[in-house]
């Protein structure tokens, strides 16, 4: 029952770590399928990275690894949208 829990909670954390919307970021002069098309490319860019090493902790400590790792997941991907040129969307 536990893996279930751990499986289920890593799918939630995974489906907020990334908004590729075309909404979420802005850029003068962008339409929205360019911002989309960046926002795939730098997804693909993040996931090359990798998630690091795939550890089996147990209980509130996987919780914690792998919010931890959608952290680093999500700033990296904030990185390449900053690098390409693009600002959050207030």
């Amino acid at each position: 029952m536990r893996p279930v829990l751990v499986v289920a909670a890593a799918l939630m954390l995974a489906g907020c770590a990334l908004d590729l919307s075309g909404s979420a970021w802005k850029k003068p002069g962008a339409m929205f399928q360019q911002v989309t098309a960046d926002e795939l490319e730098c997804a693909r860019r993040t996931y090359e990275v990798g998630t690091g090493p795939d550890l089996v902790l147990g209980g509130l400590l996987d919780v914690l690894r792998l919010a931890l790792k959608e952290s680093r997941l999500a700033h990296t991907f904030d990185r390449c949208m900053t690098g390409a040129g693009y600002a959050r969307a207030e």
